[in-house]
């Protein structure tokens, strides 16, 4: 259920949307940010990846995500990449917890 509350900041991010501006949100723990986002570009109809942020974030997990396929390593584009790859909208999780 969302409250007015969060369609007056979906419409407040529609406007910078449309004008082109990078959005950033920022509030306490559980008051509904993550929600907010996937209803906005739900509406939308826009494609997005996820890449959640971490101490520990270096250039290199930025850009190649490892796996095992077949008990190899291979490494993989990461959100961010496929991102710009494919003109999806990147969502980052918990920015304030890297490093400076």
């Amino acid at each position: 259920l969302f409250r007015s509350q969060h369609i007056m900041v979906m419409e407040d991010m529609l406007k910078d949307f449309l004008l082109g501006e990078h959005l950033l949100l920022v509030g306490n723990q559980g008051v509904g940010k993550n929600k907010i986002v996937d209803r906005f570009l739900h509406l939308l109809n826009r494609p997005r990846e996820y890449l959640q942020l971490h101490r520990d974030t270096t250039v290199q997990s930025l850009t190649q995500q490892p796996s095992v396929k077949d008990g190899l390593i291979v490494y993989e584009d990461s959100p961010l990449v496929r991102a710009v790859k494919m003109g999806h909208i990147l969502v980052m999780y918990k920015a304030d917890r890297t490093s400076t």
